[in-house]
């Protein structure tokens, strides 16, 4: 089963009609599999080759599957400046889990 198949519906339901995705990168794929398997991942691409979604989305999948409770994922981020740069977008992928996030901004 391919990894964006594994993913909860309502998450399937916001990636294809909230962000109009046709399909996944391949590097999204490999790394819903794994992470929805339980295994320990390292997520290696180039610049804008989508390792924050391939990280997000099993994460927010198994929220929603699992109903876990806040905190329920925590994402570390190796320079503030990034994180800053993906705040908005990370926000908006947590309320498809209905996560209301305090600020995430980096100080």
């Amino acid at each position: 089963m391919a990894g964006f198949e594994r993913l909860h519906p309502h998450l399937q339901h916001a990636i294809a009609h909230d962000l109009g995705w046709r399909a996944l990168r391949p590097v999204q794929e490999l790394t819903i599999e794994a992470v929805l398997d339980g295994c320990n991942s390292i997520v290696l691409a180039p610049t804008a080759g989508g390792k924050t979604e391939a990280a997000i989305f099993p994460l927010l999948s198994r929220i929603l599957s699992e109903d876990l409770k806040p905190v329920a994922a925590l994402y570390v981020c190796p320079i503030r400046a990034l994180l800053n740069n993906q705040e908005e977008r990370l926000r908006a992928y947590g309320r498809w889990s209905g996560s209301r996030s305090s600020s995430g901004t980096a100080t």
